[in-house]
């Protein structure tokens, strides 16, 4: 009954959770569409291209294009291109400057010499004319109409019908074959209002295109929108350059790799996928992942209102005591709240890779040779691998205040632990660091202790050690005297101030808010030192960056 009434409680929660999940995350991008005042550093990449801060690359702007690429009313640059744009070419070092134009201008000024570059739709009828980058993301057709006119738009009967559309040859094309009144247009707002004055049938445009006039002409009352089973469109960069194209493809690859295609577009680029049915195995895999955590979650929610209320009833005869809880609690708020923001920051992109590989490989109609297959079949498990260690890390956070004895049953050594550790961290293969084991004495004598348990901690320490050391050096020293098993865990990367030594170990606490991660790995590796016999500390004497000690105690040595 207790724990049937408490997930009642908590249902919000969970809806909550699924909402983030399932749409990867939504991100808001409003506060992005700013223009950048800082000026990029000139690569040498931009000099060989012929650019610098009196040449700067000149990029041409649609200004139809909204909330893509517009002019905002002070006049400036706008729009989610713009700000995928300018985080593109400041990774690149090219200087840049902005050129609006109207939408029937760009295409000839690209193609002409007139900008550098600009953003267009791949189309075979200019591929001999301009170069193209890969896709950024694909763009999906819609049909708008006045939902007094049709309680559903029936596109098999198009004959006679008057349908404005954005210039494009193969709507236009489509348009005749089926006998329609076709009215190739530039000015959406104005097609809009015609059409709810009932001049045309329907408009046809781009999904995000239609949701964006729709709203803005505060027409979502009067307006209808269906998508086409049209072939969508690939979004992408073009510019009569080809090395400049074939370096931006270079540094696209990276940007989708580290989520920030997604992180500046959010829900237009999530409309990629509007069409695409993913497998039913992979929905499967996802949900019983997300469930697992949700799961997780609620049970950790649960102890921490247990702590907070028992606080609060404790601290109720005393004034200071009780502010001090307060603040307490206002920062277990916080660091909840931080959580969830990272630990959905963890889960979007390898879900995100997860689904854009899984379309390529069941595209009918991709030319993928074996080794493409391969390097994306590759690419798909070691992301489910990724999510699957998040979720065992929340298993374990779950698990680090139970009573639940350890027993030491294992006859291994702190080689053998250090050894499968490595190797479950992965250190000795990551190229930004360098990683040396040095054995002392006893690093080979047996003891008896949980071997899953003592690699699962002494992993999390090489985690972090990993992920603070951009570029240095991680040592791990191992020794075993009197039966007790010693790991120090010794990096070169950042510092830890001497007052946080203790607080590191805390759930959920990160230092730097920014970084990666959900701040339980300290946590976890600490409880399961002690549920061994041993602890972690940090050497605060130690300043070239940080230094962990993890002991273990044998248990023929804690008996005794």
């Amino acid at each position: 009954m207790l724990i049937r009434r408490f997930i009642i409680k908590q249902a919000w929660v969970i809806a909550i959770l699924w909402a983030i999940v399932l749409v990867s995350c939504k991100y808001d991008a409003s506060d992005l569409l700013q223009p950048f005042d800082d000026e990029p550093t000139v690569s040498e990449l931009a000099t060989q291209l012929g650019f610098s801060k009196d040449r700067p690359l000149v990029m041409g702007m649609n200004t139809s294009y909204a909330p893509l690429q517009y002019v905002n009313s002070q006049g400036l640059p706008s729009g989610y291109d713009v700000v995928f744009t300018k985080e593109l070419l400041t990774r690149m070092g090219i200087p840049y400057t902005f050129s609006p134009n109207h939408w029937d201008k760009m295409s000839p000024g690209i193609i002409g010499g007139k900008y550098d570059m600009g953003m267009l739709v791949y189309s075979p009828y200019r591929k001999d004319t301009t170069n193209y980058s890969n896709a950024v993301f694909r763009m999906y057709y819609q049909v708008v109409y006045r939902k007094k006119d049709f309680a559903k738009f029936d596109f098999r009967h198009l004959k006679g019908k008057r349908i404005a559309y954005m210039k494009s040859r193969p709507i236009g094309m489509m348009l005749k074959d089926e006998g329609a009144d076709g009215h190739p247009i530039t000015d959406l707002d104005e097609a809009f209002a015609d059409l709810t004055n009932g001049e045309y049938d329907g408009v046809i445009c781009y999904r995000f295109q239609a949701k964006y006039h729709v709203g803005h002409l505060h027409l979502t009352e009067l307006l209808q929108a269906d998508d086409l089973s049209l072939e969508p469109r690939e979004y992408c960069y073009a510019s009569h350059d080809k090395r400049l194209i074939d370096a931006i493809n270079a540094e696209l690859k990276k940007m989708e790799a580290e989520g920030i295609i997604d992180e500046i577009y959010g829900q237009e680029v999530a409309e990629r996928f509007g069409d695409f049915k993913i497998p039913v195995w992979v929905w499967w895999l996802l949900t019983g992942m997300v469930f697992l955590f949700m799961v997780v979650y609620v049970v950790n929610k649960n102890r921490y209102n247990r702590r907070l209320q028992s606080a609060n009833a404790q601290l109720q005869q005393n004034n200071k005591a009780l502010q001090l809880a307060t603040a307490r609690a206002e920062e277990s708020t916080r660091m909840k709240s931080n959580f969830i923001k990272q630990i959905s920051h963890e889960i979007r992109t390898p879900l995100n890779i997860i689904s854009g590989f899984t379309q390529v490989l069941t595209t009918t109609d991709a030319e993928l040779d074996k080794q493409q297959r391969r390097e994306l079949t590759v690419q798909i498990i070691d992301n489910a691998e990724r999510i699957t260690g998040l979720v065992n890390k929340m298993l374990a956070l779950a698990e680090i205040n139970s009573s639940v004895v350890l027993e030491r049953k294992d006859h291994t050594s702190t080689a053998v632990i250090a050894q499968e550790a490595i190797k479950a961290a992965g250190i000795n293969k990551a190229s930004h660091v360098q990683f040396k084991l040095v054995k002392l004495a006893g690093a080979e004598q047996l003891f008896d202790t949980h071997l899953r348990s003592a690699v699962l901690a002494l992993q999390q320490l090489l985690d972090n050690a990993k992920k603070f050391t951009q570029q240095g050096q991680v040592t791990l020293t191992i020794s075993n005297h009197e039966g007790q098993a010693c790991f120090v865990v010794e990096d070169t990367g950042t510092s830890i101030p001497v007052y946080q030594a203790e607080r590191i170990f805390d759930e959920f606490v990160q230092l730097d808010e920014y970084s990666d991660g959900t701040g339980i790995g300290l946590s976890i590796a600490r409880s399961l030192a002690r549920r061994l016999g041993g602890d972690i500390v940090l050497d605060t004497t130690y300043t070239g960056g940080a230094r962990f000690v993890m002991t273990l105690q044998s248990k023929q040595e804690e008996t005794a």
